[in-house]
């Protein structure tokens, strides 16, 4: 039998009291879930909670981290940060199987597309600030500047132009995906006998 698809609002639901509710029987009925849960013995559920924020901020091809182009290991950072998680913590092996069962089920071939220009997105940025906080350190030793060095600095200049000079690019190709991957999340509806809206908007798609 082919198990429903993992979204946070079904692994995770919080009363008006702020406090996680007990799964649902469906829930219950996902062995995973299940053990997520019950594994978890403390009276107000925070291990539970701190769980799904990591399977949320790991798996969601819609969280902030996965929206922002991270890495896993990015990604895991910015999750313990927001869990409150002991900086060594380490995800167990159930979460990692809940977290790969998650994006599994959530990305489709449009969603990879879009994820992997996100992260060239974050590289190229990540690479435009370090040679321009090496080109600054360089023009600030201006004592020691020689022909050589110019030439070198030069260099910096042609590669961080190089490097800006791809975003735009990466930009268009990202809008170009975000497009696709709206359309393909329609079908899926079309297909479940959902009703395809006339106002889509690629961005609810991201």
């Amino acid at each position: 039998m082919q198990r429903d698809r993992l979204i946070i609002d079904n692994l995770l639901l919080i009363d008006e009291n702020g406090m996680p509710e007990a799964p649902t029987i469906r829930q219950l009925i996902d062995k995973d879930v299940r053990e997520l849960y019950t594994r978890d013995k403390s009276k107000d559920k925070s291990g539970y909670v701190k769980d799904c924020i990591v399977i949320y901020y790991l798996g969601d091809p819609k969280s902030p981290a996965k929206q922002s182009g991270l890495s896993d290991a990015e990604a895991l950072k910015m999750a313990i940060e927001q869990a409150g998680l002991p900086s060594n913590y380490i995800p167990s092996a159930l979460v990692l199987k809940i977290i790969k069962r998650y994006y599994a089920q959530n990305i489709g071939e449009a969603g990879r597309v879009v994820e992997n220009l996100l992260k060239t997105l974050h590289n190229v940025n990540i690479a435009v600030d370090s040679i321009n906080a090496l080109l600054n350190e360089k023009l600030r030793d201006r004592a020691n500047l020689t022909i050589e060095n110019v030439s070198t600095l030069l260099d910096l200049v042609d590669k961080v132009t190089a490097k800006a000079s791809e975003i735009p690019k990466t930009l268009k190709s990202l809008n170009e995906s975000k497009e696709n991957l709206m359309y393909e999340k329609e079908s899926e509806k079309a297909r479940g006998g959902g009703a395809i809206t006339s106002s889509m908007n690629a961005a609810d798609y991201v």
